[in-house]
């Protein structure tokens, strides 16, 4: 049970195909992104938030995983069409 209701997180299916007017975000963006959240989650750590920084370590890894298999998922489809 959520003990404070601005905590609920709402989970959107994301469309097949990129909104217009929208830009994608390349892998190095997301690198970026993500290396901004790791120091994040040191500072975290150091002000004694363990459960915070754990949290946000585990969802960066969790975005790291992900972000390794679209790699890959890439790299499979550009060595096919060669």
């Amino acid at each position: 049970m959520v003990k404070n209701p601005a905590l609920i997180i709402e989970v959107r299916k994301m469309p097949k195909t990129q909104l217009a007017g929208t830009a994608a975000a390349t892998a190095a963006d997301i690198e970026k992104s993500i290396q901004a959240l790791n120091k994040m989650a040191e500072r975290l750590w150091g002000d004694g938030r363990e459960a915070e920084a754990q949290a946000l370590l585990n969802a960066l890894d969790a975005l790291n995983r992900a972000l390794d298999r679209i790699r890959i998922g890439q790299s499979r489809r550009v060595a096919t069409l060669h």
